[in-house]
């Protein structure tokens, strides 16, 4: 009798993504949230903590690289935000980083090219950071916070926002290239070519097996 393993099983379960791409979803959403949480900068300027989360993020939907990945992503991520009784948004927290998965997605999907491209992540992290902010100002009419507060630093914000989420695209894009050099999360290669760096053999073609 073999045994098989079940991150070998290609059924998918939601979308188009297999057991495998939801854990490996899960696992990095967990690991940006849980460093948002417990990682302390000294920087006192807002979306600063973006450089890590988003970067993740980004990571993630590299990793997997399939519709539906991003919205899976923010979910989880605004799941365990408030699960952890991050921010001050109380039960709407998951708001802020379901909006930054679902724009992130869109943009993954409209923009052309891989996120290993420098100019494409740096527009999907500037985005996806800014989507958690148009969540987080949503959130405070929500509440009848004073509108003073909002508009009080709004510039500023949302030019900190679009810088740090364009830098940690850019640290997600270059993460991935190098992860991408491990087997493990290498890109599928396509049925009958060879694999990376292997020349096909002479007079065989994926088109003609012989």
């Amino acid at each position: 009798m073999s045994l098989r393993s079940p991150f070998a099983d290609r059924t998918t379960y939601l979308w188009s993504l297999t057991l495998r791409d939801l854990l490996l979803l899960v696992l990095v959403a967990d690991l940006a949230m849980l460093g948002k949480a417990f990682l302390r900068t000294p920087i006192h300027v807002p979306g600063h903590s973006g450089l890590f989360w988003v970067s993740l993020l980004v990571v993630g939907r590299g990793l997997v690289d399939k519709p539906g990945a991003g919205v899976v992503l923010g979910g989880v991520a605004g799941a365990v935000a408030t699960f952890l009784g991050m921010g001050r948004s109380g039960p709407f927290e998951w708001t802020k980083y379901f909006a930054a998965g679902l724009l992130l997605e869109i943009m993954v999907l409209l923009l052309p090219g891989p996120l290993t491209s420098l100019w494409k992540a740096a527009l999907v992290g500037a985005v996806a950071h800014l989507g958690k902010l148009a969540a987080m100002l949503l959130v405070a009419l929500a509440l009848q916070l004073p509108a003073g507060f909002i508009v009080l630093g709004l510039g500023i914000s949302t030019t900190t926002h679009v810088v740090f989420g364009a830098l940690a695209g850019v640290i997600g894009a270059l993460l991935l290239r190098e992860l991408r050099r491990i087997p493990m999360f290498a890109p599928p290669v396509a049925s009958g070519a060879p694999p990376p760096g292997m020349p096909a053999a002479p007079g065989l073609t994926p088109e003609d097996p012989g």
